[in-house]
């Protein structure tokens, strides 16, 4: 016989059944200490998720907040049965969005920036929800890439003592690669605040073809063809030569601006310009997003700066898309 003591509790195990109750208990007071929530139910595919958020804020601008009445009315509507509502409320309760039969405000508020478009901004706000949930935050921590995510629900599923079903796994996954930034396809083709923000990498990408003109005219001898971008920060990226695998440069995203105002694009180089020391690098790259119309759909255009060691520089703005 072995004594445990978990918390202020103490379990002897003599048996099978005994390490089970003491698996149970330690899990138990994981959770409590990382205060999230550790169930997690679904058979719903998150597409089905937005639609009863969006249908969520209508209803409330009705001043019905119930959650039965909402998902009774979508099923109707669709053409499916009225029995799927009993796996869909366990859902909505595991990511925060409901509580004792009524919607709660996060979800209405995610359910009006559905209605308005904005899909992202929605998606961002339901990831701080889902990222309280135990399983969930597991599973987004432990794939090491967005294509590894079935394997990574399987596996955390699992060690919670369940045996997952197919579309459970596959439906958590999706939801996942739904609310991460960093599984997003970056199409800024079609930008918005929350993808550009999301999209830092991609936007790097997109500025080796209108470096080279910078740094010729700059005396700089280094073609952009040569040149990485490794992620040091939020907003910043060293620029390290291929072939060599030397920091030539430091990259700094700003932003993104709506709308190119003079007086808002300086202030933010300046605060930009505190990340450069004179000669520590060969250039200092400065990029800016700015989003131009109105509508869900904006145009992205960024301001570039290149700067050389001697804090000589060069400035243009670039029109990314049609």
């Amino acid at each position: 016989m072995v004594l445990v003591r978990v918390g202020d509790r103490r379990f002897e195990v003599s048996s099978l059944e005994d390490l089970e109750r003491l698996c149970r208990a330690l899990r138990d007071e994981i959770l409590s200490r990382r205060q999230c929530r550790g169930s997690w139910y679904i058979r719903v595919p998150p597409g089905r998720i937005e639609e009863i958020l969006e249908r969520a804020y209508l209803r409330s601008l009705r001043g019905e907040l119930g959650v039965s009445g909402a998902v009774a009315e979508l099923l109707s509507e669709s053409g499916l049965s009225k029995s799927l509502a009993r796996v869909i409320t366990p859902t909505l309760s595991s990511l925060g969005l409901a509580s004792m039969g009524v919607f709660t405000k996060e979800a209405v508020e995610i359910g009006r920036l559905l209605h308005e478009g904005r899909a992202d901004a929605a998606r961002l706000r339901l990831r701080e929800l889902a990222r309280n949930n135990c399983v969930l935050r597991e599973i987004a921590e432990l794939a090491r890439d967005c294509s590894d995510l079935e394997r990574a629900a399987a596996e955390v599923l699992a060690s919670y003592g369940r045996t997952p079903r197919r579309d459970e796994v596959r439906y958590t996954a999706e939801l996942i690669r739904m609310l991460e930034p960093r599984c997003w396809h970056c199409d800024l083709k079609c930008a918005s605040p929350e993808r550009v923000r999301a999209c830092a990498g991609e936007i790097l990408r997109l500025l080796a073809p209108h470096l080279r003109e910078a740094l010729e005219k700059l005396d700089v001898p280094i073609a952009p063809e040569r040149l990485k971008y490794v992620g040091v920060g939020e907003s910043t990226a060293l620029i390290v030569a291929r072939d060599t695998g030397r920091p030539v440069g430091l990259a700094i995203i700003g932003g993104p601006l709506e709308g190119a105002d003079p007086h808002r694009l300086r202030e933010l180089l300046a605060r930009m310009e505190r990340l450069m020391t004179e000669g520590a690098y060969d250039i200092y790259v400065k990029v800016v997003p700015v989003l131009e119309g109105g509508g869900v759909c904006r145009q992205l255009k960024l301001f570039i700066e290149v700067v050389r060691s001697d804090l000589e520089r060069l400035s243009k703005f670039v029109r990314i898309g049609p």
